[in-house]
């Protein structure tokens, strides 16, 4: 699937590393990983809106190249804010990454 230039664009990337918390345990601490080149649009497809319901509406399908290094739990930096990646679709001609607005379920 070839992506049309006009209709790309560049988002920030952040990626998961593991630190020790100043309490107990580890968390998770987001550090710049690059960019990530593809297209954007509104989740709208029936199966995921059928799927994720409210939370749809606060989604986003990014579709890039299959060379782009993206992976599950990843955020990507839109206008509005982070985006975590809640899941990567692999085909031989691009990559589909569907992205969820950080912090956000049921549609708040």
């Amino acid at each position: 699937m070839r992506i049309m230039a006009a209709d790309k664009a560049e988002y920030p990337l952040k990626r998961a590393e593991t630190v020790q918390t100043g309490y107990v345990g580890t968390g998770n601490e987001y550090r710049p990983a690059g960019t990530v080149t593809g297209q954007l649009s509104p989740v709208s497809d029936r199966f995921t809106v059928e799927m994720y319901g409210d939370r749809a509406a606060s989604m986003y399908s990014l579709i890039s190249n299959t060379e782009t290094d993206i992976r599950k739990n990843d955020r990507v930096t839109l206008t509005d804010g982070d985006y975590t990646v809640i899941s990567v679709m692999r085909y031989q001609t691009h990559i589909t990454a569907t992205l969820e607005r950080s912090g956000s379920y049921g549609g708040s």
